[in-house]
Formats: C-alpha cells, sequence, structure tokens
C-alpha cells in the first residue's frame, strides 16, 4: 500500500506491506517545499502579473492587498479543483480598485506545469527504495489538501 500526502508545505510517500496483522514500512520519501501553497503561489503570481498590466496596481507594494491577493487565489484554487473555470473578484484590492480575473483550470494547469512535474520524484525515490514497481502497489491511500486538485489526481492515477 502506498500512502501519499500531499499537504499545504509538503509532500510525502510511504510504501508499506500488511502482513498477517503486521505494519512493516519498506519505504518513505518526500518533498518539503511541495505542497498546496505552490499551487496558490503560481495562482498569485498570475493574478499579480495580470492586475499590474490591467488596472496598473502592484501589489507587490501593499502588504494587506498581497495577504487579500493570497487568500483570494487559495479560494480559488479550491473552486477549480471542483470547476472547469472559476472568476476571481476583490473589491478595493488596493487604490479604491475593484479588480476582476477569471482562468480556466486547463490554463491553471499550464502555469502549474514544474509544480506537477515534482509530484512524481518522491513516489519513484519510495519505489525505487522498496525495490517494487507499480504493479506490486495493490492500494494508494491519498490525504491532504492539494490532493483534490484534479491535475495531481491525473498523475498519481497515470503512475
Amino acid at each position: 500500500v502506498a500512502f501519499v500526502d500531499i499537504g499545504h508545505s509538503s509532500m510525502q510517500v510511504c510504501i508499506a506491506a500488511f502482513k498477517k496483522g503486521q505494519l512493516k514500512i519498506l519505504a518513505h520519501a518526500f518533498d518539503r517545499n511541495l505542497g498546496g501553497r505552490d499551487f496558490d503561489e503560481v495562482l498569485f503570481q498570475h493574478f499579480a502579473a495580470k492586475f499590474k498590466g490591467e488596472y496598473k496596481i502592484d501589489v507587490f507594494q501593499n502588504a494587506r492587498a498581497c495577504l487579500r491577493l493570497r487568500a483570494a487565489c487559495e479560494k480559488l484554487k479550491k473552486v477549480l479543483s471542483a470547476n472547469p473555470e472559476a472568476p476571481l473578484n476583490i473589491e478595493c484590492l488596493m487604490n479604491e480598485k475593484d479588480v476582476r480575473g477569471f482562468i480556466k483550470r486547463d490554463d491553471f494547469e499550464q502555469l502549474s506545469i514544474p509544480i506537477l512535474e515534482r509530484v512524481k520524484k518522491p513516489l519513484e525515490k519510495a519505489l525505487a527504495e522498496a525495490g517494487l514497481v507499480v504493479e506490486n502497489i495493490h492500494a494508494v491511500e491519498l490525504v491532504g489538501s492539494a490532493s483534490r486538485v484534479p491535475a495531481v489526481l491525473k498523475i498519481l492515477t497515470e503512475f
């Protein structure tokens, strides 16, 4: 059984064997810097650049605006996990300006390719450490907030 935990800030993979009421850990691999916050950051950078060009506001000049945009991007990521597209609306983000954005899940996944490519590495490392191949894994238990991102699920399913 492979346990895959992709949380807010890190990813862990643990491969375990169950035999006659006993649990034996065969391998453990991780990426301490891969989690849901990385997907939030992709959205944040995308919309910060978009709003700078479209509304002439630089959220990096205002800590409160940065926090509000980050919070909105975290919510947006969750909406995109359930819907193929989602709007982003923030009233009075900065300088009394309301901002609007829109993104499709496909565009979000394209922006996230560098992060998504890192998902396989801990899986491959854990399998190699355990001396197993994918066919030896009978079940996968997936936990953590970032595990709900459809692109992550797709990578794990195809792996």
